[in-house]
């Protein structure tokens, strides 16, 4: 069984809006836990159990929704809401084809690109964002500088930013230069605007960042801006990384 979180997280997890934004949609009224609505942002929930409403549409309806799982490869300046008055665009334009409400699974930026999973399952999302389950995420990033070797170990050891210390994380070197390093990046949480702060704490600033695989699953040929459904292979092995049993996997296609 999943730990329980609190609401606001829950809500901006699953890219409904922005931090911000949830935050003011359960101020208002505007959800509603199990049939009741809630006004408390520190409301504790079971993301995979609780019925949630939003606006009176559900938003994780547990074992009684058909689960659907999707791969997306994001574009730069696209934001991983579902909802974002001010946004340009957000990943639910890509999905619009989608019957089923699906959710992104945690957050890229908007000058972010690469892998985004997208689904309706509460259970195998909350282990696959959560730190305590370790899921590994790969990055691909283009810094300013040259990274030394002593940068690198600072960083991969952990370093402190105003939400607490960060994971020990992998840093390889591919390419580095006077100008410009070339290098990649796995993380086992996924802190906002991690690898473009704690680089900026060490003098490096991020030029171009990508994620090209989150636990076992990588980009493969999906060009950006492309989605598809994932394979029963695929969402058997994301359940496998997350350390779950696979239910009903006839729901899935």
């Amino acid at each position: 069984m999943p730990d329980t979180e609190r609401l606001q997280v829950v809500l901006a997890r699953f890219g409904l809006a922005s931090r911000r934004g949830v935050v003011g949609l359960i101020e208002s009224g505007k959800v509603e836990v199990n049939g009741k609505v809630v006004l408390e942002k520190g409301f504790r929930v079971d993301a995979d159990k609780d019925e949630i409403k939003v606006e009176g549409a559900a938003l994780l309806t547990g074992v009684s929704q058909k689960k659907v799982y999707y791969a997306f490869n994001k574009p730069k300046g696209v934001m991983t809401t579902l909802q974002d008055p001010h946004a340009e665009s957000t990943v639910a334009d890509f999905f619009k084809d989608v019957t089923e409400r699906v959710f992104p699974v945690g957050r890229l930026d908007r000058d972010t690109t690469g892998l985004l999973l997208l689904t309706n399952d509460g259970e195998l999302a909350f282990r696959l964002t959560h730190p305590k389950f370790g899921v590994p995420k790969r990055y691909h990033a283009l810094v300013t500088g040259a990274v030394t070797e002593s940068e690198v170990k600072r960083l991969e050891e952990g370093v402190e930013l105003e939400e607490g210390m960060t994971a020990p994380c992998q840093i390889r070197i591919e390419r580095k230069g006077q100008r410009e390093t070339e290098l990649f990046v796995i993380l086992h949480e996924g802190k906002k605007r991690q690898i473009r702060r704690i680089f900026e704490m060490i003098g490096h600033r991020v030029l171009q960042l990508s994620r090209e695989s989150y636990g076992p699953l990588g980009l493969g040929e999906l060009r950006m801006g492309e989605k598809r459904r994932l394979s029963q292979k695929e969402i058997q092995v994301l359940y496998e990384a997350t350390g779950m049993k696979r239910p009903g996997a006839k729901d899935a296609r």
